[in-house]
């Protein structure tokens, strides 16, 4: 049986695969960066507004709001929750609420083309592109090509095939992204 990969794993294996590593295999204790705990805040606070906002910044006239979406695919082996799906009467399209200016870094956007398969899936409509909002002003459209859709299953399959040999590996990570790193302490070759 294939490991279901939490879609939220993308997004910190391609800032550096030991993370993914560290939370699979080890009960490390982590203290979290503050900004972990702003972001967290963030999030609910943007759920709590969303109850009384239109789609107008989304350049949509109708369409239903999810929020805090619980989805899963057996045929993807993912699942997770995704911020908002917006649904119209023939797409979704997914949404994710991003506190800093780092929004369009390749593992935020590969975890928004996965929660677009798994709505696409869970809704039985088409899903070409997804937001990331930066902030409570900005909102990317991130289209949904091929080149995005192939490189989210090579890193899906990357984390399965670490989670398969058990084994840690090489890190990615730039010095300057070990040294913010709630696990920098624990790897030995780093910082």
């Amino acid at each position: 049986m294939l490991f279901n990969v939490p879609v939220n794993l993308i997004r910190q294996w391609c800032y550096c695969p030991r993370i993914v590593y560290y939370i699979e295999f080890t009960d490390f204790p982590v203290k979290y960066p503050l900004w972990v705990h702003q972001g967290e805040h963030f999030h609910v606070e943007e759920g709590r507004l969303w109850q009384r906002r239109n789609l107008t910044r989304f350049g949509l006239s109708d369409g239903a709001i999810h929020l805090n979406m619980s989805m899963h695919s057996d045929s993807l082996g993912i699942h997770g929750i995704a911020d908002m799906v917006i649904e119209t009467t023939d797409a979704v399209l997914p949404v994710e609420f991003k506190l800093d200016k780092s929004v369009q870094k390749r593992g935020g956007i590969l975890q928004l083309v996965a929660y677009g398969l798994l709505a696409e899936e869970h809704y039985h409509k088409s899903c070409n592109q997804g937001f990331l909002t930066e902030g409570k002003s900005i909102v990317n459209l991130i289209p949904f090509n091929d080149t995005l859709r192939r490189d989210l299953h090579a890193q899906i399959n990357g984390i399965r095939q670490m989670i398969q040999a058990g084994v840690k590996p090489d890190s990615s990570a730039s010095i300057a992204q070990c040294t913010i790193c709630e696990y920098l302490n624990h790897c030995n070759d780093r910082g």
